[in-house]
């Protein structure tokens, strides 16, 4: 019997926010909050550098830099009175930098709105099932890297007004796939759609359509407070995201640093991470992500030029 992780897309990625065509990376699936056409989209855009750290009780036994690499953008189009904006984060492993293991996250989010008031949204994503949840399992993972298949697991949601759906499903996929491969999205896609079951809920606001996670991240973010506090759904569960503003560096190092904390407000299982942005209004893809996917591991996305 496989067991397979309870964690979220959004705690394992907690990073956030592509135009993948130009990028070399898949392109994404189009869902139904996606057919507009209009405008020539505006893409902001970052690639990034992934540094790891082993930790034994809070303290860093082990460095490496380069384990992999990522990549995350907002694009935004219009079509008359309505905006749609896509939230991409791609990332994963080099097993050549990282003792042979091969892990990779992707997930978008596409929004549907006129101004500040959401119509739809829907979400993807792909993952690897990754076991490792503590140091020792991770030990044994670097002495006998897999081989043959792996398991990866997918998802899908759309939310409207006080309702939301979504489906998860698992798979077999070749180990060797890299995080840039679309034959690996287009098998998780083909996956969603043979027979998975649905689930849906509806919410207390029923005139409100339910956030997600990136989208929600994005409009914090852009309010520049010093504390704030959002809400959004992922798989059929409500988390709370909070940020707080950290003080601001001076000269070359002047960004604007990010505390930022998740909790299932059903298990109240909390997540931090951190992330550097520019303090020019209206950018939010960061400069630098920090966060801690297990007690032993925290992984830093640096971003690089080109």
């Amino acid at each position: 019997m496989r067991l397979y992780p309870r964690r979220s897309f959004a705690g394992l990625f907690l990073a956030l926010l592509c135009r993948p065509w130009r990028t070399g990376l898949p392109k994404p699936p189009q869902s139904p909050a996606a057919n507009l056409a209009g405008s020539a989209p505006v893409v902001r855009l970052r690639r990034y550098q992934a540094n790891a750290a082993i930790l034994l009780l809070g303290i860093t036994i082990f460095r490496r830099a380069d384990v992999g690499g990522g990549t995350a953008s907002i694009e935004e189009a219009t079509e008359g009175a309505s905006t749609r904006t896509t939230f991409f984060f791609a990332a994963g492993s080099d097993p050549k930098r990282a003792h042979g293991l091969n892990r990779m996250g992707w997930i978008q989010e596409v929004v549907i709105g006129s101004g500040s008031a959401i119509s739809e949204s829907s979400y993807f994503g792909v993952m690897t099932s990754s076991p490792e949840e503590s140091l020792e399992h991770a030990r044994k993972a670097f002495d006998t890297p897999q081989a043959g298949r792996s398991i990866y697991s997918a998802i899908s949601g759309q939310h409207t007004a006080g309702h939301s759906r979504s489906a998860l499903t698992h798979f077999e996929f070749p180990s060797d796939t890299r995080w840039s491969d679309q034959r690996l999205i287009d098998q998780a896609q083909a996956e969603l759609r043979a027979g998975v079951t649905w689930r849906e809920s509806a919410w207390p606001e029923p005139n409100s359509v339910p956030g997600g996670f990136l989208a929600e991240l994005a409009a914090l973010l852009k309010q520049r407070s010093r504390h704030s506090v959002g809400r959004y759904v992922y798989n059929e569960q409500r988390y709370s995201l909070e940020l707080d503003s950290a003080e601001q560096g001076a000269g070359a190092a002047r960004l604007m640093h990010i505390n930022g904390k998740v909790r299932n407000l059903r298990t109240g299982r909390q997540t931090p991470f951190q992330v550097w942005i520019e303090p020019a209004p209206g950018s939010i893809v960061p400069v630098r992500i920090d966060f801690q996917p297990r007690s032993f591991l925290r992984l830093t996305f640096e971003a690089v030029a080109g």
